[in-house]
């Protein structure tokens, strides 16, 4: 696209952030809600691709919200273990099943949070970077410790939002309204 239209995109995109970072600590709450958000949208026709995270039957898990599929976000490793107990492979996987169905087609992208990391480069990484190439609405969580991380992932392309449904729905709309304006 050329010209003025170009210049309008430009000034739109700079102006409404295509992510947005729930604020608040980690924890089941902020979970429940992008959980909510994802059905929410789904009800309403839009192909959501992305995880949440949940604890089922004590075992902490990536549930993939086009699929359903449950990835292991811990391996357990016994009685007095010290070690990390992230499980790196299903992590992996759960990445690359947002990967997949981010490439077969979303409007819009949930995923659980940016962690420690998605901050090294790892985690969840590769799948904020396909969502971010393919131009779609990305809804995230940060916890405060990792603020000054993310900022250094995500500015100019992020703005942080209260953990509220009606502000992210707002901003959803705001970002559709948008894009249906640049298809002029």
């Amino acid at each position: 696209m050329d010209g003025p239209h170009a210049k309008v995109t430009a000034q739109l995109n700079m102006r409404l952030p295509h992510i947005v970072a729930v604020k608040g600590e980690d924890g089941s709450p902020i979970q429940a809600l992008l959980s909510h958000l994802a059905a929410s949208w789904r009800a309403r026709g839009l192909r959501v691709a992305g995880v949440v995270e949940e604890c089922k039957a004590g075992k902490m898990v990536l549930r993939d919200l086009k699929s359903g599929v449950r990835h292991p976000l811990k391996q357990d490793l016994g009685p007095g273990s010290t070690s990390c107990s992230l499980d790196a492979a299903g992590l992996a996987a759960a990445c690359f099943s947002v990967e997949t169905a981010i490439e077969a087609g979303c409007d819009a992208v949930i995923l659980s949070k940016f962690g420690k990391m998605e901050a090294l480069g790892g985690g969840l990484a590769g799948a904020f970077y396909a969502a971010i190439a393919a131009d779609r609405p990305i809804v995230t969580s940060v916890s405060p410790s990792l603020t000054e991380a993310w900022g250094g992932f995500a500015d100019p392309l992020a703005m942080f939002i209260e953990p509220d449904y009606d502000a992210i729905e707002a901003w959803r709309l705001a970002v559709a309204k948008c894009e249906q304006n640049l298809i002029v």
